[in-house]
């Protein structure tokens, strides 16, 4: 198996995940912003998260694994990273619900319903049933954030078999599916329901085990890309990412261009990312996207939910008022996702990495 490049912090892909998350926040949020959708195809922007995921957690953890990393500890590992604020959207969305049944007895919705939702959405449990609109009903965007788990767990019990050659089976034959699901549905929009749960599969695998494979190609690819020494390409390339997430072709031309989005451009851009040097000027601004990329994709859903309904308690109509009650509701998100980091989510992971030190110096 070929070592991933030497160690260190790739900040353009922290700043490209930063874009790609504020993008879909917008994307949810055009009702409140726009009379049609803003940047129509964000929701390729999962797509691109899930080709960052897999460069970055080969970078991070090929190494450790090949040197004795129990399978245990890399899941612990991850789960810490992403849990406590996967739970703190989940609580969010519970508490939405919950006022929502005092407020609007119209809209009532049964407490054993919401208990449910509480439950499998706390224990990672998607929700199938036509009665759901998403797998995570307190949580939408949790949807790609299930899918991410899953394929962590594959890379790691994969991890010794999977060599260049298993990776380029496996991505071609995920590859085959994934087109098949878009030419049946129209488009690579799915995976989040329970109807599409199934073809959420290969869309996961072929853009994170493509990035595992681009990550540990690095080596050998990097040095015919000095090109990328040299110029504005990293700003280029989150230019290209808004304009990808803006074009919005109709009917027939909709898969096609999904699938060149995610099959040929994203794997470019993230190269582009990988090799160019990060503007000194702009690393602390890169590094700090990437720090609330993770915390706006998970909270804002259930904070649109909070915020729009808190404006109509004060008969303020959000729909009535766009775009200013959009964009406070996607400043207000921004602002809480960087609180939320800060006092919240750092404090908690160093406290539960502390505590799992602990455990293994026991041990």
């Amino acid at each position: 198996m070929q070592p991933a490049a030497p160690r260190h912090v790739y900040l353009n892909l922290d700043a490209m995940r930063g874009v790609a998350a504020i993008s879909v926040m917008l994307y949810h949020f055009s009702p409140f912003i726009s009379d049609g959708k803003v940047l129509p195809s964000s929701y390729l922007a999962v797509d691109l998260f899930f080709l960052l995921s897999g460069f970055v957690i080969a970078h991070a953890y090929d190494r450790k694994i090949e040197t004795g990393m129990s399978i245990g500890s890399f899941l612990l590992i991850r789960l810490i990273r992403l849990y406590p604020l996967y739970l703190a959207g989940t609580l969010l969305g519970f508490f939405y619900l919950v006022i929502k049944n005092r407020l609007i007895p119209a809209e009532y919705l049964p407490v054993s319903d919401i208990a449910v939702m509480l439950t499998t959405g706390m224990l990672f449990i998607p929700l199938v049933g036509d009665a759901y609109h998403t797998i995570f009903p307190l949580n939408p965007a949790s949807w790609s954030l299930f899918f991410e788990l899953l394929v962590n767990i594959a890379y790691v019990l994969l991890f010794f078999v999977l060599s260049k050659r298993v990776l380029a089976v496996l991505i071609a034959g995920s590859l085959a599916l994934l087109i098949l699901a878009a030419v049946l549905v129209g488009t690579l929009d799915f995976g989040m329901t329970g109807q599409t749960i199934a073809s959420g599969l290969p869309r996961v695998t072929f853009s994170f085990f493509l990035g595992v494979l681009l990550c540990r190609s690095m080596g050998r690819i990097q040095g015919s890309l000095g090109f990328l020494q040299k110029g504005y390409w990293v700003e280029m390339a989150m230019v290209l990412t808004l304009v990808v997430f803006a074009i919005a072709p109709t009917g027939a031309g909709r898969a096609p261009y999904d699938l060149i989005c995610v099959v040929l451009l994203f794997p470019l851009l993230v190269t582009v990312g990988a090799v160019a040097p990060t503007r000194p000027g702009l690393a602390r601004l890169y590094g700090w996207l990437g720090r609330i990329s993770y915390p706006i994709y998970i909270i804002h859903t259930p904070m649109l939910m909070i915020i729009a309904g808190a404006g109509k308690a004060i008969s303020i109509d959000p729909f009535a008022n766009h775009p200013w009650f959009g964009i406070v509701m996607a400043l207000a998100v921004i602002a809480i996702a960087d609180i939320a980091t800060r006092l919240y989510d750092e404090p908690v992971r160093r406290f539960l990495q502390r505590q799992m030190q602990r455990s293994r110096a026991i041990a």
